[in-house]
């Protein structure tokens, strides 16, 4: 005869499996500060530079505006203009001083002449610090090459103003 499992067992061993068991864990509490670093060193340049140069030639004689100029927007700091690009357009970028050559621009800037394409000599007697809530006159002359068909509002060329926070 076979040995059968008494039902006492069986029931002995179903109640230990169903036994639920609880894991307790511990906790704590952890204090962490915030540091807080505060820097008021970045001054952003809040300038306003003329929207064109505008260059009109009548029957040969060249006229230019005469209310161009760069204003500082700042309430506290001064600017001043490091660097001029002028950067051909249409018209290629030539030299003031001995102009010549077709389909040519030269601009003097504040008395800064143009020699080519690319970045002028710019003195600081030219281009002085702008103070504060002040503003820098710009005076300008242009030569234009006797080529130039009629047009309007042709992009001659690109000059970049280059403005840093006077340090």
């Amino acid at each position: 005869m076979k040995n059968k499992p008494s039902a006492g067992i069986l029931l002995a061993l179903l109640l230990v499996c169903s036994f639920v068991t609880t894991a307790y864990a511990t906790s704590t509490t952890a204090s962490v500060p915030v540091t807080l670093t505060v820097s008021n060193e970045y001054r952003a340049v809040n300038v306003t530079v003329p929207a064109s140069l505008p260059v009109e030639v009548i029957n040969g004689v060249v006229f230019t505006a005469d209310n161009v100029r760069i204003t500082n927007n700042s309430e506290i700091s001064a600017v001043r203009v490091t660097k001029i690009s002028v950067t051909n357009g249409a018209y290629k970028v030539g030299n003031f001083e001995n102009f010549s050559g077709a389909t040519t621009i030269a601009l003097k800037i504040n008395g800064c002449p143009t020699v080519h394409s690319g970045s002028m000599d710019i003195t600081e007697s030219a281009f002085p610090t702008i103070p504060a809530g002040g503003y820098l006159a710009l005076t300008y002359d242009a030569k234009v090459s006797i080529d130039a068909p009629n047009a309007e509002d042709v992009s001659a060329a690109h000059v970049v103003f280059t403005i840093a926070l006077e340090e």
